[in-house]
């Protein structure tokens, strides 16, 4: 018991007993409100009541998060778990205690719609959608006389599915149509309706060239297509392509399937198509003199300032030159066909230059280095020493005589002069390891970088 008590001393008698327990420091909240049921579901501000009428204390559920235990087991307002030193009270957690109360709070009049807006006519009743004509952000839909609007993407993708439909409760909390719509009023009677559809607000003029499916670079940044939505009369709209990254999305989804807001804006109704447009024209494009660098190669490893060409026309023949970008993003020049220059995903490894004609003047034959650039390179090696009988590792154990003979393995450094070869992908380096490419030279970094 020593290890846990410390002994003060003796004592007679006892204590004198409290008194009785006293609300004198709670504030009277009149009436009770319900007492607290362990299978309700409670939000913040919920007011509960425990002790019966006759008299009891009234607690209240906290704010978010913490009033997101209120409905929780084990979270009872008044209670605890356990006993003696291991006595804990969760509760405490989720609920505020305001005061004492003692009797019932009046019944409330008839729910009124008061605090919703009128929305006049109610819309048509919610129905399951399928990716054709779905709900969008801001559809209205009504149930019960409570009208319920469509949120935002990406939420707005569930308006229509199963399991989302506004107003009815699944056993969850909160019910899985809160994720997709809002309460937006209440409403009588039915919406008139609409007249036929008139595109005369949003009009573009000439249609753009229908949409063709594609990969991620089919389209770009504010490219239109046309989408053909009546036969008869003939009606299309016009799309605009959105930004990158969302116009990666526009090749590969059409305005009007699901996924295709993700890279597809409507602009508004066409008519007719647009006259066909004049040759593309390279004259605020500045010549690049002395012929056209190399094409572009995948296999060829780029440094910054290196120029190449790309043939943008073969009849007539037209080439655009490019330039390798400064450091860092020269290391994209030579990553693949994904930042091929005229890609979308060119312009990070890549500035355009100008144009070209002809072909550079061959350079001479290249001349083999004959260098003689060396380097101190460091190794640890395995070697043999002489040591003290006895120690870690030696040969002899302790009370031998000291000799020659006792000796035990080590690894020691050892450096030697060695030529700078080119670098080669069947080596292995370590740090400090020094290469060349050209009469560049390059000294692997240390540990552990020395594994790339």
């Amino acid at each position: 018991w020593s290890t846990a008590w410390d002994q003060l001393g003796s004592c007679t008698g006892t204590h004198t007993p409290t008194s009785s327990p006293s609300y004198d420091v709670l504030s009277d909240k009149g009436s009770c409100p319900d007492a607290f049921d362990s299978g309700a579901e409670y939000e913040e501000g919920d007011k509960v009541s425990k002790g019966g009428i006759e008299g009891g204390i009234v607690f209240q559920c906290k704010s978010w998060p913490a009033g997101l235990h209120c409905s929780q087991l084990g979270y009872e307002p008044g209670t605890s778990e356990g006993t003696g030193s291991q006595t804990t009270e969760h509760w405490k957690q989720a609920w505020s205690v305001l005061g004492w109360c003692q009797g019932t709070i009046p019944p409330s009049t008839a729910p009124a719609f008061v605090a919703l807006p009128d929305m006049g006519g109610c819309p048509d009743e919610w129905s399951q959608r399928s990716n054709v004509d779905e709900y969008e952000e801001g559809d209205l839909v009504s149930a019960g006389k409570i009208v319920y609007r469509c949120k935002a993407f990406p939420f707005s993708r569930h308006c229509g599915q199963a399991g989302y439909e506004p107003g009815v409760d699944d056993g969850r909390s909160p019910p899985a149509w809160k994720d997709a719509w809002t309460v937006a009023g209440h409403c009588s009677g039915s919406t008139g309706p609409t007249a036929s559809p008139s595109f005369d607000v949003l009009a573009v003029g000439a249609c753009p060239d229908e949409w063709e499916a594609g990969d991620n670079s089919k389209y770009e940044e504010n490219d239109m297509v046309a989408i053909t939505v009546s036969e008869s009369p003939l009606r299309k709209v016009a799309y605009k392509c959105k930004a990158w990254p969302y116009s990666g999305y526009c090749g590969q989804f059409s305005p009007v399937v699901f996924g295709g807001s993700q890279g597809w804006s409507l602009v508004g109704g066409c008519d007719g198509s647009m006259a066909p447009t004049q040759s593309p024209s390279f004259d605020r494009l500045s010549e690049q003199t002395g012929g056209c660098p190399q094409d572009w190669s995948l296999s060829t490893d780029y440094e910054a300032g290196d120029m190449v060409a790309l043939t943008v026309s073969t009849t007539p023949e037209r080439k655009i030159v490019y330039k390798c970008r400064d450091w860092p993003k020269s290391g994209y020049c030579g990553q693949g066909d994904a930042y091929k220059p005229g890609t979308q995903y060119g312009y990070m490894a890549w500035d355009q230059a100008g144009y070209c004609d002809g072909t550079k003047a061959p350079t001479a034959s290249p001349v083999a280095y004959t260098g003689d650039c060396q380097y101190s390179r460091c190794r640890m090696v395995d070697s043999t020493v002489v040591c003290t009988p006895g120690s870690t590792g030696c040969s002899c154990s302790a009370g031998q005589t000291a000799s020659s003979s006792c000796t035990k393995d080590v690894e020691v450094e050892e450096c030697t002069d060695t030529d700078v070869d080119a670098w080669s992908s069947s080596e292995d380096y370590l740090a400090d390891d020094v290469v060349r490419k050209g009469l560049k030279r390059y000294k692997c970094r240390a540990w552990p970088r020395y594994f790339w």
